[in-house]
């Protein structure tokens, strides 16, 4: 089933100038976190900076210079639970996962394999947004979700 139309654009909102730009991640290790969002997704860093005893990075996909991810580094006195189920994790209230778009999610899921990237459940597809879908995690359990849109849907 395709898509619904979006409804219409309002750019007289006083937020029409709201765009996605970055997702921030905290985790523990600055190297740790660079050096495998790097390898192990082919992310590039951007910038690096310090902000108090924390180390941060933006990170941006291979061929897209519109999306970052923040690394925030540094101890993290409260961990969050590490889920390896996408049910257990939706009872979790707050950032759930991120999502980013690929051509084929069982080639990407397959690639991630080979990385050694903790790849969770099966993919699946969601008829009512044409979507195939799948889940993987950084090894500090922040989930990232391949989004594939299936074919004759909307983009």
């Amino acid at each position: 089933m395709p898509m619904p139309a979006h409804p219409p654009r309002n750019p007289a909102s006083p937020f029409a100038s709201f765009t996605g730009h970055h997702v921030g991640i905290r985790v523990p290790d600055y190297e740790a976190a660079k050096t495998w969002y790097v390898e192990k997704l082919d992310f590039r860093v951007l910038q690096e900076w310090p902000y108090g005893d924390l180390k941060l990075a933006y990170l941006s996909p291979a061929d897209d210079d519109g999306f970052h991810v923040e690394i925030l580094a540094g101890p993290v006195p409260f961990p969050k639970e590490v889920v390896d189920d996408l049910e257990v994790s939706l009872r979790h209230g707050g950032y759930q996962h991120i999502c980013v778009h690929v051509d084929d999610v069982d080639e990407a899921r397959a690639e991630l394999l080979r990385r050694g990237v903790d790849v969770i459940g099966e993919p699946f597809e969601i008829e009512d947004i044409s979507r195939r879908l799948a889940f993987f995690r950084d090894p500090w359990g922040n989930m990232i979700e391949l989004s594939e849109t299936l074919p004759g849907a909307a983009a």
